[in-house]
This record gives structure tokens, sequence and C-alpha cells, in this order.
């Protein structure tokens, strides 16, 4: 296997555990909300640091990739859908830390009904980022529309 798809690889899976701490991290948000829990939500807060520093570590094996091997054709295209993505993911996790910030506000206050489907919502959007993930990975276009 050449350098450039053992990176390939190796930046596969790097995008697929961000994901999966981005997605475990919204679902607590969420839960910390539903279940007036400041402990979850703390946990949400904290874990924010791991994501941004998982961000940079893929950002920053990207752009080394991108001078090491100069790739071309789909190789490019891929480095640069992750580059893309990565930024996309480490903001939705600030997204799940404003949520849990939220969340502690209101575990201080009366409890309120949210007039919408939150969970419901939370779930869309999570099937919604792994299918564009699953895309990504297996380089499917089709799943990505």
């Amino acid at each position: 296997m050449k350098h450039l798809q053992r990176a390939i690889e190796n930046l596969k899976k790097k995008i697929l555990s961000l994901c999966a701490v981005v997605e475990e991290n919204v679902q607590m948000a969420v839960r910390s909300i539903q279940d007036r829990d400041p402990m979850l939500a703390r946990r949400v807060i904290e874990e924010g640091i791991q994501i941004d520093q998982m961000e940079v570590d893929i950002e920053e094996e990207c752009l080394k990739m991108l001078s090491l091997y100069q790739p071309v054709a789909i190789d490019l295209r891929f480095i640069v859908a992750v580059l893309k993505i990565n930024s996309e993911l480490e903001r939705i996790g600030d997204l799940a830390e404003n949520i849990s910030e939220r969340a502690l506000f209101l575990v201080k206050h009366e409890k309120v009904n949210i007039p919408f489907d939150f969970p419901g919502m939370t779930e869309k959007t999570i099937s919604m980022l792994n299918k564009s993930i699953d895309s990504l990975i297996n380089m499917d276009a089709t799943l990505a529309h």
C-alpha cells in the first residue's frame, strides 16, 4: 500500500472518531436539557476541549498530506472534503457546548416545556450527519444528496 493510501485510511479513521465524539456530545447535550442534568451538561462542555484538539490534529494531518504527497483527483477531493467537514464537526461540537450551557442555566429555573419535538429533531440531525460522513468515507455522492 502506498504511503498516501495509508495516510488516507488513517485520516478516515480520525474523521470517523471525531464524528462519533461529536454525535455523542450532541446526544448528551440534549439529554442534559431533557433530564435537567447539570453533571451531563458539564461533561459535554469539558469534552469540547477534546473535540477542539481532534479538529486541530485532523487539519494538521490534511495539510501535511497536501504538502508531502501532492495528491490529485479523487485523493485531493477527499482531503479537501475532510478539511471542510472537520471544521463543521467542530462547529457542531461547539453548538452542543452551547446547548449544555443553556441546560446549566435552565436547571436553576422552573421547568419549561419545549414547544417542539427537540429529541426528534436531534435524531434527524444526527442521522443526516451520519449519512454525510458515510457518503464521504464510501465516496458515494448519491448518499450525500
